[in-house]
């Protein structure tokens, strides 16, 4: 696939997030020298998952299509069960598979964008939602071989301080940029491995693939 025309907007919950979508879509295109722009949140600015949902309805993001072919929307649903939500974000996930809480996320960021907006441009946008968080993503690089390790989708970062020290030098306490892009490179090498062990990277991945080829 050519993507060297194609440009690609990020909106995250934060820097590492973009780091990360970055290396998958490095190792899915092969190209490096893609056209990838930090929409949210933009260089040397901080983020959240609240700054995601804003951002998906303000002129800003519908500006955005105006110079990105594809616009990757991110965040985590882990927020969900943490610290206080306003009521107008709030979504029972209780008791739902992974397929459930994606769609669940989408709908909702749907509706933030507006259902009118969306459908216009419904083949550019890729929903990039990670159960629970996005270092769950990361797992199968570093559990090739331990099955029930590598599909976590909880103390996903706690699993990964298990091997993080004697296989890179480091150890997850802080959310340093270094660490994600020593961490992602690997998805050169583990794409399909990542895909076949972790739903919610499955489902992103499809996503952008069949939006990507279709247009």
């Amino acid at each position: 696939m050519e993507f060297q025309d194609k440009t690609f907007g990020i909106i995250s919950e934060g820097v590492t997030d973009q780091v990360v979508l970055d290396h998958v879509l490095w190792a899915f295109t092969g190209d490096k020298d893609l056209d990838i722009r930090p929409l949210q949140p933009k260089p040397n600015e901080t983020g959240n998952w609240d700054k995601v949902f804003s951002y998906c309805q303000s002129d800003d993001f519908k500006g955005a299509f105006g110079f990105c072919d594809f616009v990757i929307i991110q965040i985590d649903t882990d927020f969900m069960h943490i610290g206080e939500v306003p009521e107008r974000y709030k979504m029972n996930l209780n008791g739902l598979s992974v397929e459930e809480i994606v769609t669940c996320f989408r709908e909702k960021l749907i509706a933030l964008i507006g259902i009118d907006f969306y459908k216009m441009y419904e083949n550019q946008i890729i929903f990039a939602i990670a159960v629970n968080e996005i270092e769950c993503w990361l797992l199968p690089i570093y559990f090739p071989t331990q099955k029930k390790k590598a599909a976590k989708i909880v103390n996903c970062i706690e699993t990964l301080n298990q091997v993080l020290p004697q296989k890179e030098g480091f150890y997850l306490k802080d959310k340093k940029i270094d660490y994600y892009e020593i961490m992602s490179k690997h998805f050169k090498h583990h794409l399909s491995a990542c895909v076949k062990q972790n739903t919610s990277f499955r489902l992103f991945m499809e996503d952008m693939s069949h939006k990507l080829t279709n247009n």
